[in-house]
């Protein structure tokens, strides 16, 4: 089509639709064709509630995690070519697909058919740890090759853009990704080395003719049953404004990816119109061409179709830096599909767009029509509502146009800030064009353009003045930002959901100072264009657009011991290629639940009406606490009774979050829609809520009795005496924030009803044996819960929320299908896991600390306030490791005193968490020590180093002597090994050279106590199977108590059992976690249950072998030779024929020798809480950009004590999995509780785990060698929490990095930062102001 197709009115056309039309695609290689299709479903449910392919992931249904990417070929017209696109399925309309080619994860290969080259590189190369997210990384990388053949490495990392992994770090991913590419690093080419050679080239997509395109619509609803939707997909212009005219109220759809926005959705537009008009084939919006000076693109084109151009186009002089603009917004997946019109016309109504001001400040115009009139054309800068050329609502943009500045003496840039580099909104968007005259230096044309500061994107006409005619310096900028505040900031816009209850004024000072340091930035690129001054390349970088650096293939060190080989997960491949199934993926036919839950802290709940949801298509029933069987408990928490599994009539509300009802249809989507049709009725809303910690010691409001709870503290010599007589002594405080669990599958359960009124509960789980119990109860079951089964057979992350928090909704699903004798399967999604769950506790801590002039600590007094939420949960036990963890590495001088309470607020129950109460003691510990350093002017690393207990002296302050201690020793070899010296030299030259861009380089000690071995201690069933009909089987299975949540335990206890009957490791497979089969198990946590399943495991392999070994020794009397495996199984047990000796064992591992464990006779089974601990150190260096706040991670070291690892390649890949997190915490994961204590991060939109951007470039972990835990189990140390200590080397560079800054602008070199680190805190740290703009 031509560029100027559209634009005269054209004859009326006679539409002829079908009332409802065939749907044809293809799934997998599949031809595919649909009849009476429900317009109102996504791809993603009928990729699994239909075609019941399980690989592709139900998760965030944001579009916001990556979880559900599928590789979607479809016909370029304008290119006239097929194209490959990694899509978000769970925002994808299924109707969408007509003609398209679709590949699951499925379709990429499998175990029995044969892996793709991705699929081996990804298993081969430890790329999965729970593997939930694997297989959308495998589509992200399939679509990437099939579009490009060979990418480049650039492409290679920023295909990563969309898709999160909580557990891995995402350097091997990364590799692999890169290992495809034709510039791959040296690194990832050994990676690609190998495995079986592979050409990405082949796998580009092949060309074929177009598909058949013809008008049609798709209504929604099932037979019988009609929804309130249709779909019209016109194919011309005239077609689509005849439709428009009989359908007034019809919205126009082409990616409908907006639904996505702040919140969950899982029907295409969220339900809200009852027709929708499909753009995607309209042949007058499919153009892509030039007319009248300007590229110009048709509705119905891509975001990612316009950057391809852009990035090509060579008359365009700022082509790229337009491309990196239109690339910052969400992520390649929705980009795919998400059309321009669509971004800017949502901008209207308050969408913080970046592509708006990003073409604004290109001279940007669009077309558009109202009915059959003729086309108009305006420019950007008259279309937001308001404006004398503002489209009417009406409206259908119809072309853009951009025009092409071929001048090389013009500068565009465009800069942005958010909380993440990949996938988070801009706080604030600033895009700038100047023309400088190559003889006078001075501008002769000037664009200043913002976009989410004022309402809506807007030129800055008086900025643009003061720049025009003017040279580009420090009396032209100052002038020109005042200009640019005079236009913008009566129309400043707050950003509320940051107004929370910590931090009631949220960002909107900082999101203020953002234009000035855009303007600067761009003063500084221009000047060093234009030859005007020439800056250092490092203070012209811009962290937030433009391409992330690649991940240096990280190095790794270890020692690999016999029988323990370094090796990935047993069930590497198949989460390459989906075949692992988790919860929500069992393949049992049951009712889809859906969750209603309080949005106030207190009240009543004086009615629930669920009249009009019952009538609501597909509904069979809701749930309320009038389901619960009679003799059932209405409880759902790890202490009973503490909380209601369902909130009754009548009663108490005490948390956000809580469970009211269930509503259950026959698919999630209809019982998530009917779900908003029940009336909810509380009085008393939020009175005498207690939110915060504040609110909490005002009103005294704290836990009862129960193990640490409501005060845990412990002392050590007379501290009052020995601050009084110290020389010099600092008193501070500070707060640590909370932290979301966030695990990739979501909380989810399946409960089937079976006979004699049990209960087979599928739960995602890290406490089979407490889901069972909690689930009992609630069914009134309690004396006969043997009859409610829990199985795990593997959670999609886990990381301590999924212990006690997955109760609730296992109850919630087992007493619907109590009630309606069917099977109910309840998945949360995003945001309700963060409304409901819980998560990390924050704190607030002061303190008091006596030290000489050298720094040698004489006293400590810390004093902690824990945010518990509404119930105990965790909490009794978290303090106690808090409380223990703030002494860390330190000799405290003999005189130590803290305190720890346990404060109950109106907010739900915090819980669990990964490293559980470590993190948020370490951020303690070290911001004394660091208040120390500054105090005496010394750096922190040497008071580190002055304060460190040494090798066999290291007692605690209650007296525990720390055997393993070693902290010392591994803080010097890491010091020499990571070249701290040298580095820190580097950079301090670097500093003194850039006071824009400043680094940081920090080292950090650990001391991990590792103190649950009891409470994850279990039993392990290990079956050996004989010989059949005179055949050799030899194969072995083991049941254990410990459930597989990512950390590699079923591998580690297969290597195990293989090492110790002496089989190959090929022959054991691992069962799944089952309380029927496996009772008493404990706790799956505090990174131990690993070596005490293995301990398990091996002890009955132990017990077998003294079996087996009466019929080694007779074959070897009879045959002369040692048996080989499957000889010495026939001997021992051959049907019918032969011996039937018992080759099944049980072992069982529970230590005694924690003080809350018990001997038979009720003595505590040792003096102090605690069993072992483990070591560590990290130095990290990092660059912050001062004007922004934002970070890049430019390298890290660690090196930990593991012991004698068990699998060294999945302990590794925990131990940067584990730093990840760390990074996460500190940095870029903010809960958002308001006033009323409601999460308002809104599922993805605000809660921003670390993406691959946020990973250090350079990474190496080194485990310890020769350094076994002597008595404790093989010689190994646990390993998947506390690395994520090692986290705070990241924190302490950034300090110093803004130590560094204040000094510059004489603002003292003092850091005292609460968290989190995020990019509006460092930046107001650095209390740079527009006032220190020199250029």
């Amino acid at each position: 089509a031509q560029a100027g197709a559209g634009s005269k009115p054209q004859p009326e056309l006679e539409i002829a639709m079908a009332a409802t039309s065939s749907l044809s695609f293809s799934l997998n290689g599949r031809d595919v064709t649909l009849n009476g299709v429900d317009a109102r479903q996504t791809l993603l449910e009928y990729i699994r509630d239909t075609a019941k392919l399980s690989g592709t992931k139900r998760s965030c249904l944001q579009g916001g995690c990556g979880a559900c990417v599928v590789s979607i070929d479809r016909y370029d017209s304008a290119n006239k070519s097929w194209v490959a696109k990694p899509v978000n399925s769970c925002l994808k309309p299924l109707v969408s697909c007509d003609g398209a080619r679709i590949t699951t994860v499925e379709g990429v290969g499998s175990e029995r058919r044969g892996c793709h080259a991705i699929q081996e590189r990804m298993a081969g190369n430890n790329c999965s740890q729970c593997g939930y997210c694997t297989p959308g990384f495998v589509m992200s990388t399939f679509a990437l090759l099939r579009q490009n053949g060979k990418p480049t490495a650039e492409q290679a990392m920023e295909s990563l853009d969309g898709n999160i992994c909580r557990c891995t770090g995402y350097r091997n991913i990364a590799n692999v990704c890169e290992s495809f590419a034709k510039d791959a690093s040296a690194g990832c080419q050994e990676i690609a080395a190998k495995f079986t050679p592979f050409d990405a080239d082949e796998a580009k997509i092949i060309q074929t003719p177009p598909p058949s395109v013809e008008s049609k619509s798709f209504v929604g609803g099932s037979p019988g049953n009609p929804g309130g939707l249709t779909w019209h997909s016109p194919v011309s212009l005239p077609e689509l404004v005849k439709l428009r005219k009989t359908l007034a109220r019809a919205v126009y759809i082409l990616g409908d990816t907006g639904k996505g926005i702040r919140g969950p959705a899982y029907e295409v537009f969220n339900g809200k119109s009852s027709d929708v008009i499909y753009l995607g084939n309209v042949a007058e919006l499919n153009i892509q061409g030039e007319a009248d000076g300007c590229l110009v693109f048709g509705s119905a084109r891509r975001i990612q179709d316009i950057i391809d151009v852009l990035v090509e186009e060579k008359r365009l002089s700022y082509g790229k830096d337009l491309a990196a603009a239109m690339a910052t917004p969400a992520q390649r997946h929705i980009r795919s599909e998400a059309g321009w019109a669509g971004n800017l016309w949502i901008t209207r109504t308050g969408f913080p767009s970046d592509i708006f001001p990003a073409l604004l400040a290109a001279d940007a115009s669009v077309s558009y029509v109202v009915g059959d009139a003729a086309e108009v054309k305006v420019s950007l800068a008259e279309f937001m509502p308001g404006q004398p050329g503002a489209p009417p609502v009406s409206a259908l943009l119809t072309k853009l146009h951009i025009p092409l500045h071929g001048s090389t003496s013009t500068t565009y840039r465009y800069y942005r800030t958010s909380h993440r580099k990949w996938l988070s909104h801009a706080m604030v968007g600033g895009a700038f064009r100047v023309t400088v005259d190559s003889a006078t230096k001075k501008v002769t044309d000037a664009r200043v353009a913002l976009g989410n500061f004022a309402l809506g994107p807007k030129r800055s006409l008086t900025a643009e003045t003061a720049l025009v005619g003017n040279a580009l310096d420090t009396e032209t900028l100052q002038k020109a930002i005042a200009a640019m505040h005079s236009d913008f900031d009566a129309e400043f816009c707050s950003e509320t959901q940051y107004f929370t209850i910590d931090n009631p004024n949220g960002k909107d000072e900082y999101r203020k100072t953002l234009p000035d340091a855009f303007f600067f930035k761009f003063f500084m690129e221009a000047q060093a264009a234009h030859g005007i001054k020439q800056w250092a390349p490092a203070e012209l970088a811009n962290f937030g657009v433009g391409p992330a650096p690649s991940l240096v293939k990280g190095t790794v060190l270890y020692e690999e011991l016999p029988g323990r080989k370094a090796m990935p997960q047993l069930a590497a491949k198949g989460l390459t290629t989906g075949e692992v199934r988790y919860t929500d993926d069992i393949p049992v036919h049951a009712l889809h639940g859906y969750l209603i839950l309080t949005d106030c802290a207190t009240g009543k709940l004086k009615s629930i009406d669920t009249s009009e949801a019952l009538k609501a298509e597909g509904v069979e029933a809701v749930i309320t606490a009038k389901d619960i069987p009679k003799d059932g408990a209405n409880s759902a928490c790890f202490v009973p009774g503490e909380m209601t599994l369902f909130v009754p009539e009548g009663g108490d509300i005490i948390t956000t979050g809580q469970q009211i009802a269930l509503v259950v249809a026959t698919s999630y989507r209809l019982a998530k829609s009917a779900a908003a049709l029940v009336k909810i009725d509380i009085e008393d809303k939020n009175v005498g809520a207690i939110i915060s910690v504040e609110d909490a010691i005002a009103a005294d409001s704290k836990l009862g009795a129960l193990f640490g709870c409501p005060i845990t503290e412990h002392s050590q010599g007379d501290v009052d005496a020995a601050l009084k007589s110290a020389v010099q002594v600092i008193e501070g405080e500070t707060r640590v924030v909370g932290q979301h669990g966030f695990p990739m599958e979501k909380q989810t359960a399946l409960a089937v009803p079976e006979d004699q009124k049990g209960m087979l509960i599928y739960s995602s789980t890290q406490a089979a044996d407490l889901c069972r119990y909690a689930v009992a109860a609630c069914l009134g079951q309690s004396g006969r819960g043997a009859h409610v089964v829990v199985k795990q057979n593997r959670a999609g992350g886990a990381f301590g929320v999924k212990n006690s928090r997955n109760v609730p909704i296992a109850a919630a699903a087992a007493v619907a299908a109590n009630a309606l004798e069917r099977p109910v399967r309840v998945q949360l999604e995003a945001a309700q896991e963060q409304a409901t769950v819980g998560g990390r506790h924050p704190v607030k801590a002061s303190y008091k600390v006596g030290f000489t002039a050298d720094g040698k600590i004489q006293a400590a007094r810390i004093e902690s306030w824990l945010n518990s939420g509404c119930t105990h949960d965790f909490t009794g036990m978290l303090v106690i490791e808090y409380t223990e963890a703030l002494a860390s590495v330190y000799d405290w001088g003999g005189n130590f005193l803290v305190k720890s309470h346990t404060m109950k607020t109106n907010i739900p129950s915090n819980t669990a968490v990964r490293s559980f109460g470590n993190p948020q003691a370490q951020f303690v510990t070290e911001t004394i020590i660091e208040h120390v350093a500054m105090a005496l002017k010394k750096k922190p690393e040497e008071i580190r180093e002055i304060n460190m207990m040494k090798t066999g002296a290291a007692v605690l302050p209650w007296g525990e002597r720390v055997e393993t201690y070693n902290a010392d020793s591994i803080w010097q070899k890491l010091k020499a090994d990571s070249q701290y010296s040298e580095r820190e030299a580097a950079v301090e030259k670097f500093n003194q050279e850039h006071k824009w861009h400043k680094r940081g380089i920090s080292m950090v000690p650990m001391l991990y106590g590792l103190t649950y071995l009891y409470a994850s201690g279990t039993a392990a069933l290990v079956n050996i199977q004989g010989g059949w009909l005179g055949g050799a089987s030899g194969a072995v299975t083991v049941f254990h108590g410990a459930c597989e949540i990512g950390q590699g335990v079923h591998t580690k206890v297969a290597q195990i059992v293989a090492m110790t009957l002496g089989c190959p490791v090929e022959k054991v497979r691992v069962g799944d976690t089952q309380t029927d089969v496996v009772p008493n198990q404990r706790f799956t946590g505090g990174s131990t249950t690993s070596e005490a399943a293995c301990e398990a495991a091996r002890r009955a392999c132990i017990e077998l072998n003294t079996r087996l070994d009466v019929h080694r020794e007779e074959f070897k009397k009879k045959n002369g030779k040692e048996p080989t495996w499957e000889e010495l199984c026939v001997a021992a047990n051959n049907w019918v024929f032969g011996c039937s000796d018992n080759l099944s064992a049980t072992g069982i591992f529970s230590p005694v020798k924690n003080k809350w464990s018990k001997h038979p006779d009720g003595t505590p089974g040792g003096e102090h809480h605690g069993d072992y601990f483990t070591c560590g150190a990290a130095c990290s260096e990092v660059e912050v950009d001062v004007l922004t706040g934002e970070k890049r991670v430019l390298r890290s070291d660690l090196l930990y004590d593991a012991g004698n690892s068990l699998n060294a390649t999945i302990d590794l890949g925990q131990v940067e999995g584990s730093f990840a997190w760390g990074i996460g915490y500190y940095t870029t994961e903010e809960p958002l509780f308001d006033k009323k204590g409601v999460e308002r991060s809104q599922g993805v939109w605000e809660y921003k785990p670390p993406m691959a951007s946020e990973m250090p470039v350079e990474f190496k972990a080194e485990l310890l060698r020769d350094c076994p835990l002597e008595n404790g189990v093989l010689g190994t140390k646990a390993v998947a929490e506390p690395p994520f200590m090692l986290a705070y080397s990241v924190v302490g560079a950034m300090k110093k990095a803004v130590a560094a800054a204040r000094q510059d602008v004489g603002a003292g070199g003092e850091v005292n930062l609460p968290m989190p680190f995020t990019v509006d805190a460092v930046q107001r740290a650095c209390a740079v102001t527009s006032n220190h703009f020199k250029c």
